[in-house]
C-alpha cells in the first residue's frame, strides 16, 4: 500500500536553486550591516539561507541540517529489524519447500516408471521386481529426508543452516541457493571486520578460509604481545608482509589504524545487533558465528572480537537506532540501512560544527549526494562557493586571512539599500512631503502655464498652436501671438551639500538602531550618486569625539562598546550623587595616547566636524541630518573632552552654542530621534527652536522613509 504525505509549498521544495552573486550580495546586506564583519555576515548567510530576487527560498545550512534529521527520522519510522531473521527463515523455508517438491517428484517419477512396464514383455516380472525394489529404496530415502526436513527447528535459523550444511540435496537449484545464502552470511560476517579485504572476500574458498584463520590467529598473538609490552610497529610490519596478499585494497599504516578500521567496519554490525531485542541479537550472533565449520576459526574470531571491544568503547561505536516502522529488511539491506543512518549522523555532526563556526570545507559533497540526493549536494556546494563567486564578480577581495568589500561591492549594497527603502516610499510615504514651489532651469514637469516675460522659452507647441486656433477660429496658416505661448513649468534644481551625523554611542546597539542608520546612509549615498551627481554627501560618526567616515568603511562599523574604567569608578564614588564628571585632554584622547571610554554622545564634536566639511563646499544649500537616540553626554571645552553622565546643563549649553554657529552659517539641521524620553525631547526642541530645522520622532523600522523623503524635499526647495 502506497502512502503519501503533503505539506504546504514554501519554495524550499525546489530541487535546487543556485543563487547568483547578486542574490548572495543582496542576502548578505542585512547580515553585514548588523554584524559589521564580512566573514561573520557570510557565515550567517550560509547558516540561514536567503530569498533570491524571484522570491524563491535558497536553503541554508540550518535547512539542510533539518532535512538530514528529517530523512533519518523517516527511515527509522519506516523500517524495523524484526524481519532480518524472518527474511532468512523465509529463504530457508523456500529452499526446504523446493527440496520437498523435488523429493516428491522423484518418488512419483519412480512410481510412474513401474506403472509403464509392459506385462507382455518376456522379462516383465524381472522388471517389475526391480522397479518395486527401486520404489522401496526411494520411499526410504524420501522418508529419511522428510524426517530430516521435518525436524528442522522452526525458530532457530542458525541451527537450521548448520543441519542443512550436511544435508544431501536432491534439488540442484535449492542446493545452489542454499550455498549462496551460506556464502553471503560468511561474507557479511567477515566484511564486518575486514572491509579492506572486500575483493578477496567475494569468493571464499576453503584455502582462503584457512589463510584467513591463520591471519586472525597471528593478529591475536600480536595483540596479546603488545598488551604485555613485547610488540612494537616493527612486529606489525612483519605481520603485514606475511599476509600481504590478503590486503589487495590497501595496507593499514599502523596497528592502531588497523584496529580502528576493523572497529569502524564492525560498527554497522554492532549497531544492528544493539538495535535488536536480546533474543534476536543472540540468535543473529549464533547464526554468524556458526557459518564457519572450523572450530579454530570460530575461536580465533571470538578472541579478536574481545580485543576490538576496547577500541569500540573508546570511539563510542555501535550505538543502537530506535526503529519503529513496519517494513522488514534482509540482513544485507539492514546493514546498508545501518551504514546510511551512521553516515547521516556523521553528516549531522559535521553540519552542527559548521553552524557553530567550523570550516564548511569539512562537508564532502560526494558524501552528501550518497546519503541524501543530488539537490542537497548541489545546495551544499553552492553555499560553500558563495565567497568564491562574490570574489570572482569583484564584490569582495581577500587581504591575507581577512575578507573585505570592494568599492563595487559597497556600491551594490548601497543600491540595494536604496531600492529597499524606496520600495516602501512608493507604496506609502512619498506623497506626504510635497513642495508646491516651482522654479526655472531645472527638471521639466508635466504642467504648463501661459508665458510671461522672463520665463525660459520652453514652449509646449501643441498647446501653443491650439491656443492660436481657438483665438483666431480661422483656416491655416495660423499666426501666433505672444498671448498664445504656453511654456512648460520646471522644477527648481540646485546643488546641495549634506552631512549625515551618525550616532555611534553604545546605546545605538539596542533594537537594531545602528543597523537601520547604516542602511539609510548607504541608501542616501546611492541616491545622490545616481540621481544627483553634483550633490555631495559626507558621513560623520560621533561618540565621545567625532570623525569623518569613509563610505568603504561604513558596512563594518559598530557602535562603541560600553566600558567603565577604574578612574571612572573612582570619580563616581567620590561624587555623593553618583554622577560622572570627568575631563580628559582632547588631543591625547583623539590621538589614542590615553585610554578613553568611547560610548558617550558628543553631538557638539559631530557638528564641528560637519562645519569643517561644509567649508570646502561652495553652495548655499547645506544641511545636516542628525540621527541619534539620546541627548549629549560629552562636549569639548578649552581643549578638554568633558564626560558627564547623566547629562549636565553645561554639556547641553555647549552643544547648543555649536548649533547657533551652524545656524549663522546657513546650515539646516534636521534631527531624527530613534527613541523617546523627556530629556532628549527637551534638548531637540531647543535645537529646533534655534535652527528652525525639522524634527522627527521615528523608529528603526521607518527611519529610512522619513530621511530620504526629507532629503528630496530639502534639495528641491527653492533657496532665496
Amino acid at each position: 500500500m502506497l502512502r503519501y504525505r503533503y505539506t504546504m509549498w514554501d519554495g524550499s521544495q525546489n530541487p535546487f536553486i543556485n543563487p547568483s552573486p547578486e542574490d548572495v550580495l543582496d542576502g548578505l546586506t542585512d547580515h553585514l550591516l548588523q554584524a559589521g564583519d564580512l566573514s561573520k555576515a557570510l557565515r550567517m548567510l550560509m547558516q540561514r539561507g536567503m530569498i533570491n530576487r524571484q522570491g524563491q527560498i535558497v536553503p541554508g545550512m540550518q535547512d539542510i541540517l533539518k532535512r538530514v534529521r528529517q530523512t533519518k527520522e523517516e527511515l527509522l519510522q519506516q523500517y524495523n529489524l524484526d524481519g532480518v531473521l524472518t527474511n532468512l527463515q523465509q529463504q530457508l523455508d523456500d529452499i526446504v519447500t523446493r527440496e520437498r517438491q523435488a523429493l516428491e517428484s522423484q518418488l512419483e517419477a519412480t512410481q510412474q516408471r513401474a506403472s509403464q512396464i509392459d506385462d507382455r514383455a518376456p522379462d516383465a516380472a524381472q522388471q517389475r521386481a526391480n522397479e518395486e525394489r527401486a520404489i522401496r529404496e526411494m520411499e526410504d530415502i524420501v522418508a529419511e529426508r522428510f524426517e530430516t526436513l521435518d525436524n528442522l527447528p522452526p525458530q532457530d535459523v542458525g541451527e537450521t543452516i548448520r543441519r542443512l550444511t550436511s544435508y544431501d540435496f536432491v534439488d540442484r537449484q535449492a542446493k545452489a541457493d542454499f550455498d549462496a545464502l551460506v556464502q553471503s552470511l560468511q561474507q557479511q560476517a567477515m566484511e564486518s571486520l575486514f572491509e579492506m579485504m572486500k575483493q578477496r572476500l567475494q569468493q571464499l574458498t576453503p584455502e582462503d578460509m584457512q589463510r584467513m584463520r591463520q591471519m586472525i590467529e597471528n593478529l591475536n598473538e600480536l595483540l596479546e604481545r603488545r598488551a604485555m609490552g613485547e610488540a612494537d610497529d616493527r612486529d606489525f610490519h612483519e605481520f603485514l608482509e606475511r599476509h600481504r596478499d590478503l590486503f589487495p585494497d590497501g595496507m593499514p599504516g599502523s596497528l592502531d589504524e588497523f584496529l580502528e578500521q576493523m572497529a569502524r567496519q564492525m560498527e554497522a554490525m554492532q549497531s544492528l545487533l544493539n538495535s535488536m531485542s536480546e533474543d534476536m541479537r543472540q540468535a543473529l550472533q549464533d547464526l554468524l558465528q556458526g557459518q564457519f565449520d572450523d572450530a579454530g576459526m570460530q575461536q580465533a574470531l571470538a578472541e579478536l572480537m574481545q580485543h576490538l571491544q576496547q577500541t569500540m568503547q573508546q570511539h563510542g561505536l555501535g550505538d543502537p537506532f530506535p526503529f519503529q516502522g513496519e517494513d522488514s529488511l534482509s540482513l544485507q539491506e539492514a546493514l546498508r540501512l545501518i551504514k546510511r543512518l551512521q553516515g547521516l549522523e556523521a553528516l549531522e555532526d559535521t553540519l552542527e560544527r559548521v553552524l557553530w563556526g567550523g570550516d564548511p570545507n569539512q562537508l564532502d559533497e560526494q558524501q552528501v549526494q550518497e546519503l541524501m540526493d543530488d539537490a542537497t549536494a548541489g545546495q551544499v556546494q553552492a553555499l560553500k562557493e558563495m565567497a568564491e563567486r562574490l570574489e570572482e564578480q569583484g564584490y569582495i577581495r581577500k587581504t591575507g586571512e581577512r575578507m573585505e568589500l570592494t568599492a563595487r561591492g559597497v556600491r551594490k549594497i548601497a543600491q540595494r539599500a536604496m531600492m529597499d527603502i524606496f520600495s516602501t516610499l512608493r507604496r506609502d510615504q512619498l506623497g506626504r512631503h510635497r513642495q508646491p514651489r516651482r522654479g526655472t532651469g531645472g527638471e521639466r514637469l508635466g504642467e504648463t502655464k501661459p508665458y510671461t516675460f522672463g520665463d525660459a522659452f520652453d514652449l509646449d507647441l501643441p498647446r501653443t498652436v491650439m491656443n492660436a486656433v481657438m483665438r483666431t477660429s480661422c483656416a491655416p496658416p495660423i499666426k501666433l501671438a505672444p498671448q498664445d505661448f504656453e511654456t512648460y513649468q520646471t522644477e527648481s534644481a540646485s546643488r546641495c551639500a549634506t552631512v549625515l551625523l551618525l550616532d555611534m554611542s553604545g546605546s545605538m546597539e539596542r533594537l537594531n538602531r545602528f543597523t537601520a542608520a547604516k542602511r539609510v546612509a548607504l541608501a542616501l549615498d546611492a541616491m545622490i550618486r545616481t540621481q544627483f551627481p553634483r550633490d555631495t554627501l559626507s558621513i560623520v560618526g560621533f561618540y565621545t569625539y567625532a570623525q569623518e567616515i569613509d563610505l568603504q568603511d561604513l558596512p563594518y562599523l559598530s557602535p562603541k562598546p560600553f566600558g567603565l574604567f577604574p578612574y571612572m569608578y573612582s570619580d563616581m564614588f567620590h561624587n555623593p550623587m553618583g554622577y560622572l564628571d570627568l575631563q580628559l585632554d582632547a588631543a591625547d584622547a583623539i590621538s589614542g595616547r590615553i585610554d578613553v571610554p568611547q560610548a558617550f554622545t558628543n553631538i557638539q564634536a559631530g557638528l564641528m566636524v560637519a562645519e569643517r566639511l561644509f567649508a570646502r563646499q561652495h553652495t548655499p544649500n547645506k544641511q545636516i541630518i542628525l540621527i541619534t537616540d539620546g541627548e549629549p553626554t560629552a562636549h569639548i571645552r578649552d581643549g578638554k573632552i568633558c564626560l558627564e553622565y547623566p547629562p549636565s546643563q553645561r554639556t547641553l549649553l555647549e552643544t547648543l552654542k555649536e548649533v547657533k554657529r551652524c545656524t549663522r552659517q546657513g546650515i539646516t539641521i534636521n534631527t531624527f530621534m530613534l527613541g523617546q524620553d523627556y530629556y532628549m525631547e527637551r534638548f531637540v526642541d531647543e535645537l529646533a527652536s534655534i535652527n528652525r530645522g525639522r524634527t522627527f520622532l521615528t523608529s528603526p523600522e521607518n527611519i529610512g522613509d522619513y530621511i530620504l523623503v526629507d532629503y528630496l524635499n530639502h534639495r528641491r526647495k527653492k533657496i532665496a
